[in-house]
């Protein structure tokens, strides 16, 4: 009765479950083949190689789906390089204005609010194919880069067209984060994300470098690359529809009660946890100082600096890349070490620092204080995205996870909303159409509002985090012995 001595055999109960800090809904998870199959058979080994090694390391139900999510992950990844190549599309090819890169910047980072409804479509349709319907349509709207039936300029169809691709994205976003309890045991899924996440770094920087070499190389053809993240978006769907999900399984339950009811029931659990309302608070500033100004860095580049497009493209697409990739895993390491807070109070210095680099930079012509900016922006970014991945879950009790990822993502989508939108006020007002006020815009000048924003930010991480208790998992256990 080796399992029962585990805590993982069909008799153990919930309390004894919790006892042992193990998510009871892994209980199920792991015990499919325990009841009919011996102990052994749980962790068969599978051939050689370097791709058998790994998934030995994982539950025999848990290899399939880590197989095909490593597959989605590569158009996964593929498509998240877009956040960095559309921008550099619109300044380097398209002749867009710093008005086409804010409204882009907000509609497709401010899409995060609609995340609440992905818990309410799941009510409807499986968790599991709201990331696959939702990335097929975003392959239709990648498929309009390549025509135009409208009226409207190259600039602003371009515009549309990626804006809608990102909202019909949001959905697979936070699908993906719901089917990791799925797929995964808590034993074995911060080692399951933590492999998928590299495969898709990986994936969007060659995406990245591939788009900096094509567009260097045949720019009127930029077209070309979007229709080929279309194909590996598409294909990477179709393995992800593959994987198996038990018909008994707790995501595809669907709820009951108005949507408006949960809204207001889980708006109350947020506002009633002063822990993690002050966290959010203190997450915000640096988060809106960020989505105020990093969509600026191509124009700065060719307005300010007079580079070129390829120096532009390396600057603003390229190097965020590399840095991001590479930096990822020492920050993940740094944060095992750390709480949430002290780790976001030490990108938010380094992000501080870097828009500092860009003020002076940009108003003084000073291409290596860019460069260094660029430099510092993308090593903080790469801890930063860590930090939003799994911050949230050390404040969420065991039965509150979802909710508090809902609460994060719509919080990020509200400020990637109304950020870009007072940034490109900040930073040129002429453009939007309110008459001669261009000598209200602050230009590079906007940097030191982010930067003042940042170090605000990393103030009130570092107290937080300097006075915090623990993780809430700990206190749970602590009160209940």
């Amino acid at each position: 009765m080796r399992g029962d001595d585990r805590g993982t055999g069909p008799t153990c109960s919930r309390r004894e479950l919790i006892a042992r800090n193990l998510d009871p809904s892994d209980q199920r998870h792991m015990n499919d083949h325990a009841t009919n199959e011996p102990e052994s058979a749980k962790m068969t080994p599978v051939g050689g190689g370097v791709i058998a090694r790994i998934l030995n390391r994982f539950p025999e139900p848990s290899r399939q789906p880590l197989l095909c999510e490593s597959a989605y992950n590569v158009g996964n990844g593929a498509y998240y390089s877009l956040n960095l190549l559309v921008p550099i599309v619109l300044e380097t090819i398209l002749g867009g204005t710093v008005l086409h890169l804010a409204v882009f910047w907000s509609i497709a980072h401010g899409s995060s609010m609609l995340s609440p409804l992905v818990g309410f479509a799941a009510r409807f349709v499986p968790m599991k194919m709201l990331v696959v319907i939702p990335n097929i349509v975003t392959v239709v709207c990648l498929l309009g880069v390549a025509f135009n039936p409208t009226d409207l300029d190259a600039a602003t169809w371009f515009t549309t067209v990626m804006a809608a691709a990102f909202v019909a994205r949001v959905f697979p976003r936070t699908g993906e984060m719901n089917m990791y309890r799925v797929f995964y045991p808590s034993t074995h899924r911060g080692a399951a994300v933590g492999i998928l996440k590299a495969i898709m770094a990986i994936s969007a920087l060659l995406v990245t470098a591939a788009g900096y070499l094509w567009f260097n190389y045949q720019e009127s053809l930029y077209w070309i690359l979007f229709l080929a993240v279309s194909g590996f978006l598409l294909a990477s769907s179709l393995f992800y529809a593959a994987i198996p999900v038990r018909s008994d399984d707790a995501m595809m339950v669907t709820g009951s009660g108005s949507a408006l009811t949960a809204f207001g029931s889980g708006l109350k659990i947020f506002l009633t946890d002063r822990r993690f309302l002050l966290y959010q608070i203190g997450f915000s500033f640096a988060g809106t100082a960020n989505h105020m100004v990093f969509w600026m860095v191509p124009n700065l580049c060719t307005q300010y600096l007079k580079l070129g497009d390829e120096k532009t493209r390396f600057i603003s697409a390229l190097m965020p890349a590399l840095l991001v990739t590479f930096s990822a895993p020492f920050w993940g390491r740094y944060l095992d070490r750390v709480n949430p807070m002290l780790g976001r109070a030490t990108f938010n210095v380094l992000q501080g620092i870097a828009f500092v680099f860009f003020a002076v930079g940009g108003l003084s012509g000073t291409i290596w204080l860019v460069v260094l900016g660029a430099l510092l922006h993308g090593i903080s970014a790469g801890g930063s995205a860590v930090n939003w991945l799994t911050g949230s879950l050390y404040f969420a009790g065991r039965d509150r996870v979802s909710l508090y990822n809902a609460v994060h993502v719509g919080l990020t989508g509200l400020r990637g909303f109304v950020a870009p939108l007072v940034g490109v006020m900040l930073y040129t007002v002429g453009p939007v159409g309110w008459g001669d006020l261009s000598g209200l815009s602050l230009g590079p000048h906007t940097f030191w509002v982010a930067s003042g924003l940042s170090f605000l930010g990393a103030a009130t991480m570092f107290w937080q985090g300097w006075t915090d208790s623990g993780p809430r998992d700990e206190h749970a256990a602590s009160e209940s012995t």
